[in-house]
């Protein structure tokens, strides 16, 4: 069972988000970046809130571009309303963290992208890995206990 991310940012800047995109990729972790998820002709809302909804993870790519797009916006909600857990990766310097998210701790990109790099590679990618045993623990407790309860018998 793979880790599922979804990625909102702004289209404005896709070049940085790419990379940050890059940094995610492992076997374990799925990403939904509307960019390569939806096709074209396909209806975006159709896809992106069911992707939110079922995300692990929200990872909001934050700078002046996102904070003046009605799409970011409308994912932050729904984020916020399917209490998904929301990491703010800020880009640049000038923009404002929304007011929605005045709590939540953000990483600042512009300043190191070494801590990005970091946060995935310490956090993202070892809950992912244990996300994708857990269906094997589960097996394997629920045929222990199989096994116990049958000894029980004889």
């Amino acid at each position: 069972m793979a880790f599922n991310v979804f990625i909102s940012y702004s289209t404005k800047d896709l070049d940085t988000v790419n990379h940050i995109k890059g940094m995610l990729e492992n076997p374990h972790i799925e990403t939904f970046f509307a960019e390569n998820s939806v096709e074209p002709g396909e209806s975006l809302t159709g896809k992106i809130y069911p992707a939110i909804k079922s995300a692990d993870l929200f990872l909001l790519m934050w700078s002046s571009n996102s904070q003046d797009s009605k799409w970011v916006a409308q994912e932050i909600e729904l984020a916020k309303s399917e209490n998904k857990t929301i990491v703010p990766i800020k880009l640049d310097s000038e923009s404002k963290m929304p007011i929605a998210l005045g709590d939540i701790k953000y990483i600042p990109f512009h300043e190191s992208p070494e801590k990005v790099l970091s946060w995935i590679q310490t956090t993202v990618f070892s809950t992912a890995k244990s996300k994708s045993w857990e269906p094997i623990v589960w097996l394997v407790l629920g045929a222990a206990l199989i096994w116990l309860l049958s000894q029980k018998k004889a």
